[in-house]
C-alpha cells in the first residue's frame, strides 16, 4: 500500500531550536526554512524557557546538553504550553537512559548526532504533520460537547455514541445496548426515546433481573382481576402502559425462557393478551434492550432463543467502559464533586492533581456507577476545598490498570460478560502447553473445543478497541499511547483521523 504524502510546506507554523553551537543552529534554521515555517533558535536553558511560553509552537529542535541546563527541562515547558508540539531531541551522547527519558518526557523522536540533512527534513516533517494532527483532534474535542441527554463527556468513544444515538433515535427499529455493568445503558435507552418521534409518549423500563420469575409474564403482559392468587385488581402491563411508546427491557438475558416464547410472540403478532384475558390488544412499541452479557454467548449456550436474538438484535449498540474515555473520567468526577458538594454544603471546588492522576489510573471496574459511589463517599466522609489523594478509597488508591491486564488464571470472580470478553483477549497472549499425544491421565478432562466462531471480531475492531485502551490509560495522549501500542505517532494519529472521518461521513 503507497503511503499518503506529507505536506511539503507548513505554512503559519512554528518551529524552535535550542542548540548552543552557532553553526548546528545555522545547519537546523536552514533545513527548516525549507519547510515554509518561522523558525526561532536559541542557545540556552534559559532563552529557551522564556521562548516556550511565546507560543504555540508547533516543533522543536532540542539538544539535551546545555550550558545552562538540560534539554528534557525545555520539552516539559514546551509541552506545557503548546501542548500540541512535537518536540525532537537531538544528542551526541548515544545513551539508552537518554532515549528512555527523552520518550517518557514526550519527545516526538530522537536523533543522534552527527545528523543527515535528509533524516532531519523528515523527521521535522513528520513532526510537523503530527502537529497538525493533534490540533484537528483538539478542536474536534474542544468543539464536542461535555454533556449529551443525561451522559456526561466529551471523548472520541463517546461522540461515536451520541452520534449512533441521533441516528436510530427517528427510527422504530429494536436497539440492543450492550456494555458492562455501570457504563449507562438506561441512559441511552433514555436518550434514544427523548430524541424519537415517540418522546411525547411514556418510556416503560422493566428490569428482568430484578422481577421473580412467576411475576415477570404479568409486568410484560398484564392480568385481569383474579388471574392468579394475589390478582386482586386488573393490570395492564408494561406493553400496554407503553403503547405508542418505548419500552426499555434491561437486563433482557436473565428472561425465563419460557417468557422468552411469549415475548418473540408479541414481537411477531403485535399483539398482547393480558393473564386471564381472552381477547388480544393490539400495541404498537418501540423495544429497546439491554444486557451485560454477551447475548451471542447466551445463545450458543442455549439460555437465550435464538430467533428472539435475532428480533432484538437489529441495531446493536456498546458502550465502552470508563477506563477507555480518557478526560472523561475527570470531567465526570469534577460534575459529581459540584452536585454532592452542594447537597450536603461542603466546601469542595476540585480534585488534587495526584488525585485526579490515579483516578485515571484506577481500572473502575464498575464504571460510572462505581465513580459516583466513590465520589458521593468522599463528599460525606470529608470535608476542605480540595479532595486529596489520601481521601479516596484504598481500592481507588491502590490499583491501577494494570488489573485488567492480568491473565485469567490470576481472575477470581465469577465468570460475566466483561470477565468473557476478557478472557476472549487473553486467550490470544497466554499459551497453554498440551500434554504429549502419547501420554495419558487418570484424571485427565476430555478436550473440549472451546473457540466458538461466533465470538470471532474483526481484526479492525480489535485495533480500534487497543487504541481506545491506550488513550484512555494515558489520559488521551498520543505520543504516550503510541509508545505502549510500539507504532509511530504520526501512524496512530493517521487512524485517528481516518476513523474520525470515517464517523463524519
Amino acid at each position: 500500500m503507497q503511503k499518503p504524502m506529507l505536506p511539503a510546506t507548513f505554512p503559519g507554523m512554528r518551529v524552535l531550536i535550542v542548540e548552543d553551537l552557532a553553526a548546528l543552529a545555522i545547519q537546523y534554521k536552514t533545513l527548516a526554512t525549507r519547510l515554509g515555517v518561522q523558525v526561532i533558535t536559541v542557545n540556552s536553558q534559559e532563552w529557551a524557557l522564556k521562548k516556550a511560553k511565546e507560543g504555540p509552537w508547533h516543533a522543536a529542535l532540542v539538544d539535551l546538553n546545555l550550558p545552562d541546563g538540560n534539554g528534557f527541562n525545555v520539552i516539559k515547558a514546551l509541552l506545557e504550553h503548546s501542548p500540541a508540539c512535537s518536540p525532537v531531541v537531538i544528542t551526541g551522547e548515544d545513551s539508552l537512559d537518554n532515549a528512555v527519558r527523552a520518550s517518557e518526557a514526550g519527545a516526538f523522536d530522537y536523533i543522534e548526532k552527527p545528523v543527515e540533512a535528509e533524516r532531519l527534513l523528515l523527521t521535522l516533517r513528520n513532526a510537523l504533520h503530527a502537529a497538525q494532527l493533534s490540533q484537528k483532534v483538539a478542536r474536534l474535542e474542544s468543539t464536542a460537547p461535555a454533556a449529551f441527554e443525561q451522559f456526561t463527556g466529551q471523548s472520541a468513544v463517546m461522540q461515536t455514541v451520541y452520534r449512533m444515538i441521533e441516528t436510530v433515535a427517528p427510527s422504530n427499529a429494536p436497539v440492543c445496548i450492550t456494555g458492562e455493568s455501570g457504563t449507562g445503558k438506561e441512559l441511552a435507552a433514555n436518550a434514544i426515546h427523548a430524541r424519537s418521534p415517540r418522546r411525547g409518549k411514556k418510556l416503560v423500563p422493566i428490569n428482568c433481573a430484578a422481577i421473580p420469575a412467576e411475576l415477570i409474564e404479568s409486568e410484560l403482559f398484564g392480568h385481569m382481576k383474579g388471574a392468579f392468587t394475589g390478582a386482586v385488581a386488573d393490570r395492564l402491563g408494561a406493553f400496554t402502559e407503553a403503547d405508542q411508546g418505548t419500552l426499555f427491557l434491561d437486563e433482557i438475558a436473565e428472561l425465563d425462557i419460557s417468557v422468552q416464547a411469549k415475548l418473540l410472540r408479541v414481537l411477531q403478532t403485535g399483539e398482547v393478551k393480558r393473564l386471564g384475558e381472552d381477547r388480544t390488544r393490539a400495541v404498537d412499541v418501540r423495544i429497546v434492550c439491554a444486557s451485560h452479557r454477551d447475548l451471542r454467548e447466551q445463545v450458543r449456550l442455549g439460555k437465550f432463543r435464538e430467533d428472539l436474538f435475532y428480533r432484538l438484535y437489529v441495531v446493536p449498540m456498546e458502550l465502552p467502559p470508563l477506563r477507555v474515555r480518557g478526560e472523561d473520567i475527570a470531567l465526570i468526577a469534577r460534575e459529581l464533586l459540584k452536585r454532592y458538594a452542594k447537597e450536603d454544603g461542603k466546601a469542595f471546588i476540585d480534585f488534587s492533581e495526584e488525585a485526579i492522576d490515579q483516578m485515571r489510573a484506577y481500572a473502575w471496574p464498575g464504571n460510572v456507577r462505581e465513580l459516583v459511589n466513590v465520589i458521593r463517599a468522599v463528599v460525606a466522609l470529608h470535608d476542605g476545598q480540595e479532595v486529596q489523594l489520601q481521601m479516596l478509597p484504598t481500592t481507588v488508591r491502590a490499583h491501577g490498570l494494570q488489573e485488567v491486564l492480568l491473565p485469567p488464571q490470576t481472575l477470581s470472580q465469577p465468570e460475566s460478560a466483561s470477565s468473557i470478553k476478557q478472557n476472549e483477549s487473553n486467550d490470544a497472549l497466554w499459551f497453554h502447553e498440551e500434554p504429549d499425544a502419547g501420554k495419558t491421565s487418570p484424571t485427565a478432562a476430555p478436550v473440549v473445543n472451546r473457540y466458538d466462531p461466533l465470538r470471532v471480531r474483526p481484526l479492525a475492531h480489535i485495533e480500534r478497541e487497543a487504541v481506545d485502551y491506550a488513550l484512555g490509560a494515558f489520559g488521551g495522549n498520543v505520543a504516550r499511547a503510541a509508545r505502549a501500542l510500539e507504532v509511530n505517532t504520526s501512524t496512530l494519529y493517521r487512524k485517528i483521523q481516518a476513523w474520525s472521518a470515517q464517523e463524519a461521513s
